[in-house]
């Protein structure tokens, strides 16, 4: 049994509870033991925490990892590392085309790979493969914690929503048209200036819209996934108020930029689903200060040097971003466009109540899974002094906030700064 750990004069930051007072934590097997002012040590290690931030470690519900075996790939156990040097104590692992977590052998591989890690590891299992089903109940049974993506297209999405409905498993699928998947724009002055290929905002909006009718239609518990215009959001908010248990989630690159940052075709900017213009840029920020949104995801997504040096057309999708999910949530608290309970429940309390955890909280009972950071510290992504394996990040050079001095998972250290 380790002994007690107390962490004194922190600023408590709990959305859950909407807790924001300076207080003092003390953690016992495992678990927050007791919260208040002035705790007496009674034989705990006492850590002075005055100035800094005192929050639920951070859930990231999108989170990639290469194909196995790939040179300079991002491992489990690298994704690990960079996700507790960035303040995560749970990460969920989604598949992609080049690495889809579509059968339960892959899935069972990876849960086994993350009980290793010092971070909580999450699988999500595909709901589709290939043009058929995949064998959704077998990943539920390997223990996959929920389901992520399906072949867009109203037949198929149908039935794997039918049949995910009723295995009761949360679904995150992307709301997205076929036919646009060589797009690198929204539909607009810029893509048109640029010749480049487009696909209108408005396939989004029709996208959520067949996607929240299906969920209504079938009972699955659906998030809409990594939204990433404004038109997504007037859908969301009408189901939301005839009482459908839908959720969504945005990425963090489409809190922080906009199509102009990718106009000067740096690959770096190459992101799927593409940035939008600044007008759903901030209606995105907006809905997550409302809660229409409930999780911000890292949509962390490794690329060799080799996939990603190309030119803007021809490289891979995708930044190297779950170690400045973080910072940069408490660059728009910084710049005054959330509050910082508002930038951490959508990385805090908000994923842990779509997924049921019972971390992502501070409170008497619940997984010490905290992260302590200085707010105020400026933060300068140095693509070289990530953690992770992967170097491509449309952060690279961008001056945000706060530095994680410590993140515990399970009253354990997983990272001290």
């Amino acid at each position: 049994m380790s002994r007690p750990l107390l962490l004194r004069g922190a600023r408590l930051l709990d959305p859950a509870s909407g807790l924001d007072e300076t207080g003092d934590i003390r953690i016992e097997d495992g678990r927050i033991a007791e919260l208040g002012d002035m705790l007496p040590a009674d034989g705990a290690a006492a850590l002075e925490c005055e100035g800094l931030c005192l929050a639920p470690a951070l859930i990231d519900l999108a989170a990639h990892v290469g194909p196995s075996g790939a040179p300079g790939g991002e491992s489990v156990a690298s994704l690990a590392r960079a996700a507790s040097a960035g303040g995560i104590g749970t990460v969920a692992l989604t598949g992609e085309d080049a690495s889809p977590i579509d059968t339960p052998e892959r899935a069972a591989d990876l849960i086994a790979q993350g009980r290793e890690a010092p971070v909580k590891m999450l699988v999500a299992g595909a709901m589709t493969r290939g043009g058929d089903l995949a064998e959704m109940g077998l990943m539920q049974r390997a223990g996959a914690a929920f389901l992520h993506g399906a072949a867009p297209g109203f037949a198929l999405r149908r039935r794997a929503l039918a049949y995910a409905g009723g295995l009761d498993m949360l679904c995150a699928v992307r709301p997205e048209e076929p036919g646009y998947e060589d797009a690198l724009f929204w539909e607009g002055e810029l893509a048109a200036r640029l010749g480049a290929a487009s696909v209108p905002e408005a396939a989004e909006r029709v996208a959520a819209e067949r996607d929240l009718a299906l969920a209504e239609l079938t009972g699955a518990r659906l998030m809409l996934d990594r939204i990433a215009t404004q038109e997504a959001l007037e859908p969301l908010a009408r189901a939301r108020a005839k009482g459908l248990e839908v959720f969504a989630s945005v990425g963090i690159a489409h809190l922080s930029f906009n199509e102009v940052d990718a106009g000067g075709l740096d690959p770096a900017f190459r992101l799927s689903p593409p940035l939008a213009g600044e007008a759903s840029r901030r209606a995105l920020v907006q809905a997550v200060a409302d809660g229409l949104i409930d999780a911000v995801v890292s949509d962390h997504a490794p690329r060799a040097p080799q996939d990603k040096d190309a030119p803007f057309g021809d490289a891979a999708p995708g930044s190297a971003s779950i170690e400045t999910l973080l910072p940069a949530l408490l660059a728009l608290a910084a710049d005054g466009q959330l509050t910082l309970l508002q930038a951490l429940a959508p990385v805090t309390s908000g994923p842990a109540a779509i997924l049921g955890l019972s971390q992502g909280r501070l409170a008497e009972g619940a997984p010490a899974d905290i992260v302590l950071f200085d707010a105020e510290a400026p933060f300068v992504c140095r693509p070289d002094a990530l953690h992770g394996r992967a170097r491509n990040t449309a952060y690279a050079g961008r001056r945000l906030h706060g530095a994680v001095q410590m993140t515990l998972v399970g009253g354990g250290v997983a990272y001290e700064g």
